[in-house]
């Protein structure tokens, strides 16, 4: 039986009590609009002068699942993780303290660090190449050991913790997400989502969110086909199995599946037809997932608030996007007259 609106409204009626923390990757994402032909030289050097305008940013990686539960409702969060002394960290303080989140727990590091940052030229036939600060920091094990400190003393006081690793290097490595399973291990009050683009093999007692491409890269193989649904179903299995814990696989405009030991769940994604853009839909599954499963939902309800989420997101063109319970609604509305 789909969720009927009556459900949804009840479920955003508790998350805003939830205290959600949020570990890993902070990212600010950096747009503007390019023009690579002005016509226009460069004294010194000779060279043509682009023309930027329309600069405009945003919280990216992990900093885009924080956005997002703020903008489902959720008034407590607390992110834990590492910030340049520079431009870029600054910018990712003032977009924080917009949206009310706990910063007490962003380490801002004066030196070795450089806040992490997309920096996205848009020109008029799409995205140009970006231009990342931050993405090969490395971060000492004291400064890491220090971080998990605070995490400790902070989990008793969490119903969710979303873990997020973006790139390689800056903060998770496998070493430390051991020491951090041994934290997990202990808290058996709080729910843990995982969101870990290389190093999903390796967390342990949590919610595992992957798409095809990582789950192909976990269990080496060349591929899985998303719109395969059989095939995902069956590789799912296999790296469930292997995780041993709960995994979500995001399939596109195909859907989300959810498996453990005992079920599997497969959501249909919303038809849309207008056109999408996909950056940061997975973290939006993530952060309407973690919350309402957090508020007591149930894994189906959850699914599909997750869902239809991501199908507000994608319909959010240049820029990662987020979803406020009226868009979600205004989606459902519009799904449940189609499927009459």
């Amino acid at each position: 039986m789909p969720i009927i609106k009556s459900e949804i409204e009840a479920i955003f009626n508790r998350i805003s009590n939830l205290r959600v923390g949020v570990i890993g990757d902070f990212a600010v994402d950096f747009y503007y609009d390019i023009n690579y032909q002005t016509g226009e030289f460069s004294v010194e050097t000779n060279k043509e002068v682009f023309w930027a305008s329309k600069p405009h940013s945003s919280l990216g990686a992990a900093g885009n699942v924080v956005n997002n539960l703020s903008a489902l409702g959720v008034k407590n969060i607390q992110v834990f993780g590492c910030i340049g002394n520079d431009i870029y960290g600054r910018e990712m303080q003032s977009l924080f303290h917009e949206i009310h989140a706990n910063t007490q727990h962003l380490k801002i590091l004066n030196s070795d660090w450089d806040t992490c940052t997309y920096t996205k030229p848009m020109a008029k036939e799409g995205e140009s190449n970006r231009l990342d600060f931050g993405t090969n920091n490395q971060l000492s094990d004291d400064l890491f050991n220090e971080l998990l400190d605070t995490l400790a003393k902070a989990l008793p006081n969490l119903d969710v913790l979303v873990i997020n690793q973006q790139f390689p290097n800056p903060l998770l490595n496998p070493k430390r997400i051991e020491q951090l399973n041994a934290l997990i291990a202990q808290s058996s009050d709080c729910l843990f989502v995982s969101d870990l683009r290389a190093y999903g093999y390796c967390i342990k007692n949590t919610i595992l969110k992957v798409n095809t491409e990582e789950m192909a890269r976990l269990l080496n193989i060349k591929e899985v086909d998303e719109a395969d649904e059989k095939a995902c179903i069956e590789h799912g299995k296999n790296l469930q199995a292997q995780i041993g814990d709960c995994l979500i696989v995001t399939r596109g405009e195909h859907g989300i599946l959810y498996m453990d030991k005992e079920e599997t769940q497969n959501v249909k994604a919303i038809p849309l037809k207008n056109e999408i853009d996909t950056v940061g839909a997975g973290d939006t599954v993530v952060a309407a997932f973690s919350a309402t499963k957090g508020a007591g939902a149930s894994i189906k309800q959850s699914l599909e608030i997750a869902n239809l989420a991501a199908a507000v997101t994608v319909q959010k063109l240049r820029q990662t996007g987020t979803a406020t319970l009226d868009e979600i609604l205004t989606v459902y509305q519009a799904n449940s007259i189609q499927n009459i």
